[in-house]
């Protein structure tokens, strides 16, 4: 099927900035596993064309995909709202059309609890063989995938068998989360429902979980955009560019709140991308920009657009 008229979005940015470890590019396309099925997207201008593994009703399908992808948001109007400076208005430019997904809130607790202290690559494959080991396999065309596993499957197999995917000592904090999920102490349709502050301290409250966990778990699944996971690329990037000293985690939260308000998630996401995709990004030239506001219309970034 196709989704036509889809504006100010890019595929290839959302995709590939960092929020999940499901999809990987073959050729023009990207496949992904969302919700036991795998998905085929591929843009063209303004049109996504999407195959899926299991057969899908249309009319419930598209919105369910608009959400996943953020495309119901003025996306615009809230990065015209962190423009604050030239530096942020130039990342916004290269980068135009990342949104920030909606992802399922189980897996991205898991995902997020086996990022800790590991690099993309060993994530991935973490969650590779945890999905064929416990779940289900999934075929497109001659692409073969497999489900991520539910908490059930992962709270009732043992630490040993954890181990052996490579999980390390995320193994017990995974495990504990996913016995916490089954016996209701951690209830996903309670944790939907509570605002951002209340939602991180219960996924804190989990032996495991800390700040800038609950933080990618609130951003990147419960559509909490006042979120801002920090870890060594956040507190670098605020450091070097707008506070220009080593600061505490609180400092670089306050001064990012203040600053940036409440769509603070979309702005990190903008600039954690883009210093991965430009090595200079903290050369003079740049950090000249910081100090260079800038006053524009969002119509000002259309000639970016993918």
């Amino acid at each position: 099927m196709q989704i036509q008229n889809v504006k100010d979005f890019s595929l290839k940015y959302t995709l590939e900035s960092g929020q999940s470890f499901r999809w990987n590019r073959v050729g023009e396309a990207y496949y992904g596993v969302v919700e036991g099925r795998i998905l085929k997207i591929s843009q063209q201008g303004s049109t996504l064309s999407v195959e899926s593994s299991i057969s899908e009703d249309e009319a419930t399908f598209v919105p369910y995909l608009r959400h996943y992808l953020d495309l119901e948001r003025d996306v615009p109007k809230l990065l015209a709202e962190v423009t604050k400076d030239a530096y942020i208005h130039r990342t916004i430019q290269k980068l135009w059309g990342m949104h920030i997904l909606n992802q399922e809130l189980w897996e991205t607790i898991a995902s997020f609890i086996l990022s800790q202290n590991n690099n993309v690559s060993r994530i991935r494959g973490i969650i590779r063989r945890l999905s064929e080991r416990y779940g289900q396999k999934l075929r497109i065309g001659e692409y073969v995938d497999y489900s991520f596993p539910s908490a059930h499957a992962l709270a009732t197999t043992t630490e040993t068998e954890l181990l052996a995917c490579g999980t390390g000592y995320r193994a017990s904090y995974l495990q504990d989360t996913a016995r916490a999920v089954i016996s209701g102490d951690l209830s996903l349709a309670s944790l939907k429902q509570l605002p951002y502050l209340e939602a991180k301290q219960k996924l804190m409250d989990r032996k495991g979980i800390g700040e800038k966990v609950a933080d990618c778990i609130c951003l990147f699944s419960l559509g909490h955009l006042a979120a801002l996971p920090i870890d060594v690329w956040i507190k670098r990037i605020f450091e070097t560019l707008y506070l220009r000293r080593r600061a505490t985690h609180r400092e670089i939260r306050e001064f990012a709140y203040n600053y940036f308000g409440g769509g603070v998630g979309y702005a990190q996401q903008y600039l954690f991308h883009y210093v991965h995709e430009c090595p200079d990004w903290a050369d003079a030239e740049h950090l000249s920009l910081i100090e260079a506001e800038t006053e524009f219309s969002t119509a000002s970034y259309k000639s970016v657009v993918n």
